[in-house]
This record gives structure tokens, sequence and C-alpha cells, in this order.
């Protein structure tokens, strides 16, 4: 993982835009006692390990959540998210009772990248629908394979191409 968040660094220093700070101990300690309080859920380590390079990453249209929400005021005075905080997103998505079944660690426009609690596997799952495509090659069973395939998907490769 620490490759492909390297290269993504590299792409956004060439615009200008460095790749949030890592999240410190304390940062990681606080963010799995709320995920464990909130939403029953120990986080794995593979997305803790992630978190230790950046804390939050945005790439390419795909947001991987921080341990907490970051946000900024605009000069309009508007409140904007630089990025979702992992316990806030999924209380958010749990308002609507069916996203009850899921843990989601990133977004795009199109796809959600989560934990599916009833089949115990991670997923990338539609949107909307929250179902996977009919050849379930976006069903893993561990997060490092979900997470590796979330940072191929923010450097535009995708199956096949990876």
């Amino acid at each position: 993982m620490r490759i492909l968040v390297n290269e993504i660094q590299t792409n956004r220093e060439k615009l200008g835009r460095p790749i949030a700070p890592a999240a410190t101990t304390e940062e990681l300690r606080m963010v799995q006692e709320e995920a464990t309080q909130k939403l029953r859920y120990t986080l794995p380590p593979a997305y803790l390990d992630l978190l230790r390079l950046s804390n939050g990453l945005d790439w390419n249209g795909v947001q991987l959540y921080a341990s907490q929400p970051r946000t900024r005021v605009t000069p309009e005075g508007r409140m904007k998210y630089l990025f979702r905080g992992i316990v806030e997103a999924n209380e958010q998505w749990r308002d609507f009772p069916p996203n009850e079944e899921f843990i989601f660690f990133a977004e795009s426009g199109d796809v959600l990248y989560c934990y599916n609690l009833t089949s115990g596997k991670f997923e990338i799952v539609d949107r909307i629908t929250k179902e996977m495509d009919d050849d379930q090659t976006d069903a893993f069973d561990t997060c490092e394979e979900l997470l590796e395939t979330l940072l191929n998907h923010m450097l535009d490769r995708y199956e096949g191409e990876v």
C-alpha cells in the first residue's frame, strides 16, 4: 500500500496539493474507540495502517475517510469538508436502514468501498443499490485487498489493468 500511496502523493505534489499528514497514535486510538462504541465494529488493522500513511486520502474522485472529519471555512463563510470522518460518515449512511449492514471506508461518485456485515466480505458496491456486479469480482476476503483496489482506482487502474 505504501508504494501506491507514494505514487498518489507524487501525482498530488506535481499539482501543489500534498496528501494529508499521517494520523497520530492518539487519533488512531480515538477512532478505534469511537468506531467500537458507535458502530459496534473494530476497524481492521489495514485501514488503520493506511491512515498511518495519510489521514484521509482524496484523489481522482475517490475519497478514503479520515479518522475524524476535517473541514475548512470558505471565503463565503460556508463549512466545506476536506475529509469525512469514518464514524461520522457511517452514522450518516446508517440514517437509511438498509445501510446498517455495511461499514463504509471510502466513496466515489458511483461506488462505496465497504465491509458487508452480513456476508463477511469486503466489497465495492453501487452507491445507490448497494449491490455488486453480477460477476462478484468486487468482493474480497481481506481489507488489504479492498484498500489496494481502492488505491489503484485512485490511480485510474481498474480490473485487468492493475
